[in-house]
């Protein structure tokens, strides 16, 4: 069984999984009257095992770990490559959004530095089912999907969200190979219900591959136009504004200027014919 939060920021999504007495809370969050809603549902339904999962470690996604401290938190082992730095910037971005809603006791927002990780792809079984992390960067470094099998369930983080186009802030080229990893696993798993970070779910399997082949077209077509353009002799300022300009519909959207700032930091890597295959 599973049952979704929805956050007022963005629709962050927080799910707890569970059958019996037992549960998996995964990426509890955002803001304090939303996770004392998740807090009444686990008295409620009177858990006696829960266990956190969390999909990757931007501030929003742990906002609301340790609230929930009393439980054990699991992630995939590819958090220890955030540095220092990184880390203080995921806590500097939930601080700001708590600021914006005028909340001002931080008390409670930390990194999960004491996580236990996970390595990638390793089955853990712990009740109510079994969960894997699958690491998928290019939306971040340490973007992970999990899957609980028994359940045919994918948690997708910041992928696969139901917006027109994905936000990818770390790697153009990497977020191109996970989504071909998604598809795999989604194939293999048999999933037939995707909850992502964000937004709606979907279900069945086919809503969930029209989701993957949506990004995918876009990505593609930003990594075509883009290496074309460099190609021509383009540069920073005129190549982000032929590639804005290329994408009309998606020029003033945020996620769409992120990713062209994404792919000028990442060209010179996208040129390399062997980087990328678009015959996957």
């Amino acid at each position: 069984m599973k049952r979704r939060f929805s956050s007022q920021f963005l629709g962050m999504n927080s799910v707890i999984v569970y059958q019996g007495a037992a549960a998996y809370l995964i990426d509890p969050g955002v803001f304090p009257p939303e996770l004392q809603r998740i807090r009444d549902f686990i008295d409620k339904e009177s858990f006696s095992t829960v266990n956190i999962l969390l999909t990757h470690t931007h501030g929003d996604h742990i906002s609301g770990w340790k609230t929930f401290n009393e439980y054990s938190v699991f992630i995939h082992r590819c958090q220890e490559q955030k540095t220092a730095e990184m880390r203080a910037n995921d806590l500097r971005y939930v601080q700001g959004m708590y600021r914006k809603q005028g909340y001002d006791n931080f008390e409670w927002l930390a990194f999960p530095d004491h996580a236990i990780l996970i390595d990638d792809g390793k089955f853990i079984s712990l009740p109510p089912f079994s969960f894997a992390f699958f690491h998928v960067p290019g939306h971040s470094t340490d973007m992970t999907a999990i899957i609980v099998p028994e359940e045919k369930l994918m948690l997708s983080g910041d992928m696969l969200i139901q917006t027109p186009i994905p936000f990818i802030l770390h790697s153009i080229g990497q977020y191109w190979k996970s989504l071909q990893r998604l598809q795999n696993l989604v194939l293999e798993y048999e999933i037939n219900c995707l909850i992502p970070g964000h937004g709606k779910p979907a279900s069945p399997q086919i809503e969930i591959m029209e989701r993957i082949d949506n990004e995918r077209k876009y990505v593609q077509e930003l990594i075509k136009t883009g290496t074309k353009l460099v190609q021509q002799g383009l540069e920073d300022i005129q190549l982000k504004e032929e590639l804005e300009l290329h994408f009309p519909q998606w020029a003033h959207f945020h996620a769409h200027q992120v990713n062209v700032q994404t792919f000028l930091r990442e060209y010179p890597n996208l040129m390399n014919n062997e980087f990328l295959d678009f015959n996957q």
